[in-house]
């Protein structure tokens, strides 16, 4: 992931790159559940169930698979395209987490992945999850992924968009 930020560059990644859909989940906030999940409001109806812990129903309500029907399907541009959106949609979140006023500390997680009959299609995914207090935390080392990059983002000044 190092390699591919340097490479793609963050700088002056803003709001615009989220894709409205995306969008319209940000402007929902966030909530806190029953049991103490962090949850984006507008992605929480019926979730599966039950949960094996609290970090659990968060990394399961909160994820989701970036668009890119829009992208070209292959190379530089898509690469850079994609994780600049997605970097955009999780630092526009983690910027409204803090209208809870929770001491539990969200970040978020992208993680980007060749897939695909010829596993050479690049696809990107983002959730977001709390450090509780005696859970296992989603990732604990990013390092430890091979098949995958993985960027943790967390909140930082506002609006956070460089990493």
């Amino acid at each position: 992931m190092a390699r591919l930020l340097g490479r793609v560059g963050t700088d002056g990644i803003a709001p615009d790159e989220v894709p409205a859909g995306f969008l319209r989940i940000v402007e929902g906030g966030w909530e806190v559940a029953p049991g103490g999940a962090h949850v984006l409001s507008a992605l929480k109806s019926a979730p599966p169930g039950p949960f094996s812990d609290v970090v659990h129903e968060e990394y399961t309500v909160n994820g989701r698979a970036m668009t890119d029907y829009d992208l070209p399907a292959f190379g530089e541009e898509r690469e850079s395209r994609l994780l600049r959106r997605c970097v955009a949609y999780a630092s526009s979140c983690l910027v409204r987490v803090g209208e809870l006023n929770s001491a539990v500390e969200v970040s978020a997680y992208v993680s980007l992945s060749y897939g695909g009959p010829d596993d050479d299609h690049l696809t990107a995914n983002v959730t977001f999850c709390g450090d509780h207090p005696g859970v296992r935390p989603y990732v604990a080392d990013l390092e430890a992924y091979e098949t995958e990059s993985i960027l943790r983002l967390r909140r930082a000044g506002e609006p956070p968009w460089s990493v």
